[in-house]
């Protein structure tokens, strides 16, 4: 059996274009497209599904100023994006400072902030430097900015790679996004002001190499475990530390905290075993727990020395308390991330409409009868009702809505009947009386195993000694020639 090989597909010959498609060209199927739109509409975006997006067609449909082109995420990745749209509420500068000191807590302390096109939404690349897990990834963001309190919603926040699920059946591909810095779309490279400094896809490969190679991978490796491991679920009862165990846990930070910093990078690993540390055995929160962690970090050996982040050393200190308060809780505490909670089903939009049916025929009942206008006619009651409760008379007539207006059906309600009378004079007492109680029928058994059917439902009496004398002939008649010896062939 020969091994089916398949050649790598030709490569644009400009530098840029080999680079360009090496980096967002690994998925070439369901690739998507549009129009360029004009300034102040959005693009309306298709999937391709008939052919794959070649490396050279791929550069082509990069440089043509008429249509946008993006790509999908495979299963290894060497980059992600976060996209923060124009109206949402973390288009700004402040915001994303605020998702960049989250990143920082899994180890990603470079990102590259593109304006994504005329529109003005942002978006955060996040290069690294070496091909990982696009799922784990994907969970492990989506858990990091949620811990952080900013909240993950389509046209606000979203992330790319998303978290999707596995498909059984069919492949369930990750989401498309556009490709950064594309002619004629007003994509360009922002400051941390929100400054266009160039659209030069060059430049953008020059930071995209300085920021992937600065990335504590150290961090997000643990980061990536912890995500993937947190998305699946398990039960935290598993992983609780108990006895001795916790006893290790607590000196192994102390002895940590009380040794400070020893070199470079490790402002992040101390922040979060400070805070950590004194929400989980100290039981502090909130602002206590913050100027704790300051006062603490800052008065640790080796901080002016070695503690490059002592300009913003506020905002990394807030960023850990919250992603340590959401991830940890006080020895002894209830545990925040119980997942055998059930949340009670939300009502789907036809039970709530149905059930705000059912409020306003009751409402119009009890309005129509204060002012003495309920008619005792079904027809004329259904009528009143719907003009009353701004509603259809098919709705009316659902059996779920019958016990609640009309005559006949109230009767069978366990509830008070005041509301479903007739007639004003007309008393609950007189209209029990007034239904005649069906004859109840004797359980004896018949002699006579034949079966007739009642003399009531017949149109004349029958003679039911006749007429099994007739059915006794016919059978007799039409016995046919089987024989009464039982045996064979028969004669």
């Amino acid at each position: 059996m020969v091994a089916s090989f398949h050649p790598p597909k030709p490569l644009p010959a400009d530098p840029l274009g080999q680079r360009l498609c090496a980096l967002f060209g690994r998925q070439t199927w369901d690739f998507i497209e549009a129009p360029t739109p004009d300034p102040g509409e959005k693009a309306q975006w298709k999937t391709v599904k008939d052919y794959p997006l070649r490396p050279r067609v791929l550069w082509q449909k990069w440089q043509n100023p008429n249509q946008l082109v993006g790509v999908r995420f495979t299963d290894q990745t060497l980059y992600a994006l976060l996209d923060m749209d124009a109206e949402g509420p973390w288009c700004s500068a402040e915001a994303i400072a605020a998702i960049r000191a989250a990143l920082e807590t899994i180890g990603i302390t470079r990102t590259l902030l593109l304006r994504s096109s005329f529109s003005n939404g942002l978006h955060l690349y996040i290069p690294l430097p070496e091909a990982i897990s696009t799922f784990d990834l994907a969970v492990t963001l989506q858990e990091c900015l949620k811990a952080q309190g900013l909240a993950i919603a389509k046209g606000q926040l979203e992330i790319f790679p998303n978290v999707k699920t596995y498909g059984v059946e069919r492949i369930i591909h990750y989401n498309g996004h556009r490709l950064p810095l594309q002619p004629g779309t007003g994509s360009c490279l922002l400051d941390e002001g929100l400054n266009p400094i160039s659209d030069s896809l060059e430049r953008f490969f020059w930071l995209w190499d300085g920021a992937a190679a600065h990335q504590d991978t150290d961090e997000l490796r643990h980061a990536l475990k912890i995500g993937r491991d947190n998305h699946r679920k398990r039960k935290r009862e598993s992983r609780r530390p108990t006895g001795n165990r916790v006893e290790a846990w607590q000196q192994d930070m102390e002895m940590e905290i009380e040794e400070g910093w020893t070199g470079h990078g490790q402002t992040n690993h101390l922040l979060k075993v400070i805070a950590c540390h004194g929400h989980v055995f100290l039981e502090l929160e909130g602002d206590d727990l913050i100027a704790h962690t300051l006062a603490t970090a800052t008065h640790l050996s080796g901080y002016q020395q070695y503690c490059r982040h002592q300009h913003d050393i506020r905002v990394r200190v807030r960023a850990w308390c919250r992603a340590v308060q959401n991830y940890y809780w006080p020895l002894g505490g209830e545990s925040k991330r119980d997942t055998r909670k059930v949340c009670p089903p939300t009502p789907s939009i036809n039970d709530q409409r149905a059930e705000d049916a059912r409020q306003r025929i009751q409402a119009a009942m009890q309005a129509l009868q204060t002012k003495d206008a309920l008619p005792p006619t079904p027809k004329k009651r259904a009528t009143a009702i719907a003009a009353e409760a701004g509603i259809s008379s098919k709705t009316l007539y659902r059996s779920e809505n019958l016990k609640l207006w009309h005559p006949e059906h109230c009767l069978e309600l366990p509830a008070p009947l005041e509301k479903c009378k007739p007639t004003e004079s007309a008393s609950i007492s007189a209209l029990h009386s007034s239904v005649k109680p069906a004859p109840i029928r004797s359980l004896k058994q018949r002699n006579s195993k034949e079966v007739y059917t009642s003399e009531r439902f017949m149109k004349c009496k029958p003679n039911f000694e006749a007429s099994s004398e007739v059915r006794k002939e016919e059978k007799e008649r039409n016995r046919g020639v089987r024989g009464d010896v039982s045996c064979f062939p028969q004669p």
